[in-house]
């Protein structure tokens, strides 16, 4: 039957196209326009054959009473092949006024007009790209035009679906404290990077913070979690407590905590990760060095690239008392705005110390630098939400957001398996 099908459909394209077999890209344009229509046909009659949602004469209501079948009313709805009619079968209850098509909610139809798989595609181009563009994108792509604002309204339905899911996670847990399952095999070393990086909305300035949670398996590859959110420090720890569970945070036999040692970052090391090795990451601690050298002896001068250089040196050997000594001395020889910038210093690193014993972390393999939380600050935020011109309204902001985690996380299809237009 198959072959029947080709071979009608080789004719029908033969007597489209007398020249066919000439221009490759014509042909595959031509195969292609008619196999949706084809699609389409298809897709019109097998949906036209079906009950739609036909439960009976009638169906339970959430009030106790019963929604009575009323007719097939139609729907448009528009997808990968085109705009399909659909008749879908209509209750109403008498008795509180509510009225369903159950059709919509098995079929994963939401509010706007898109089939699934369509408002699929425009997601997955809007985590990367403007609403704009992804308009433009799928009508280049599929033939099919979709409204910027259309898409937008798609994707904070699905964002907000996304986040809701995510916040009811976490409240189970607060109910049952069930830890969730780790990995069949658990990593033996765990890293565990936070830091914080801001988006432009409506009211200003505010900031995403932003979790990566990696490991390397036997064969040297990374695998990478990541969590992100608008969301205070506290909940924000509880997340990466939780994702980091998933990744094997308690069965791992070491794990290493990396951050800038800002103090929502310590503070939540302490709640949630203190059996790790918390790791000030060196680009953080060498920016403290270079503001403190660019005060002393002005920005770009060959005096201060050798001032930093060799207070860089006895960080990275492990000399931090050293170092210490050293700027103790040369603040005495300061006054006003220097032996402020020095002082800041010398106090940075006090706090620190712990955390910077740099030659031991190195000895022991660790990583010291941020990049992976870096690089996550710029996927997860920076590429989408920190564009030139871009003023985001919270839910906006949000919305995006959970998605391009979900689809940096890899769970991409898991998240439009459960339907997520319907609620």
């Amino acid at each position: 039957m198959y072959e029947e099908i080709l071979d009608q459909l080789e004719r029908l394209l033969q007597e489209e196209i007398t020249d066919f077999g000439v221009d490759f890209g014509r042909d595959e344009q031509a195969v292609w326009k008619t196999i949706l229509a084809l699609g389409h046909g298809a897709l019109q009659r097998m949906v036209d054959r079906q009950r739609n949602g036909y439960q009976g004469s009638s169906i339970p209501c959430a009030c106790g009473g019963w929604m009575k079948f009323v007719q097939h009313r139609n729907r448009g709805i528009h997808s990968l092949l085109g705009w399909i009619e659909l008749k879908r079968a209509y209750y109403h209850c008498a008795r509180c006024g509510a009225s369903c098509a159950p059709y919509d909610q098995t079929s994963g139809l939401g509010r706007q007009q898109l089939s699934p798989a369509l408002a699929k595609a425009c997601c997955i181009l809007a985590v990367e790209d403007s609403f704009e563009q992804t308009s433009r994108k799928i009508e280049s792509l599929f033939g099919q035009r979709v409204s910027d604002d259309t898409i937008e309204q798609v994707v904070h339905q699905v964002g907000r679906t996304l986040s809701g899911q995510r916040a009811d996670e976490l409240e189970r847990f607060f109910g049952d404290r069930k830890v969730p399952a780790a990995p069949v095999k658990p990593p033996e070393r765990l890293y565990i990077a936070v830091d914080g990086t801001t988006a432009h909305e409506k009211d200003g300035w505010h900031e995403a913070k932003v979790g990566c949670i990696y490991w390397y398996d036997q064969e040297l590859r990374r695998h990478s979690r990541y969590v992100a959110d608008f969301c205070d420090s506290q909940r924000f720890g509880w997340m990466v407590w939780l994702e980091a569970c998933k990744c094997g945070l308690c069965e791992a036999k070491e794990v290493v905590y990396l951050g800038d040692g800002a103090g929502w970052i310590r503070r939540e090391f302490q709640r949630h990760f203190s059996r790790a090795t918390f790791v000030i990451d060196w680009y953080h601690a060498s920016e403290h060095v270079w503001d403190c050298g660019k005060v002393l002896f002005g920005d770009g001068t060959d005096t201060t690239q050798g001032w930093v250089k060799e207070r860089l040196s006895l960080l990275w050997d492990g000399w931090t008392k050293r170092l210490l000594d050293d700027l103790a001395q040369q603040g005495k020889r300061y006054r006003g705005r220097r032996q402020d910038a020095v002082e800041d210093l010398c106090r940075y690193l006090s706090v620190n110390e712990e955390q910077m014993r740099y030659d031991v972390f190195r000895a022991k393999g660790y990583q010291i630098g941020s990049g992976p939380v870096e690089g996550a600050c710029k996927h997860a935020v920076g590429d989408r939400l920190k564009r030139s011109g871009m003023i985001w309204s919270r839910g906006g902001s949000s919305s995006v957001l959970a998605l391009r985690v979900s689809w940096l996380n890899g769970q991409w299809e898991h998240l439009w398996a459960q339907k997520p237009l319907v609620a």
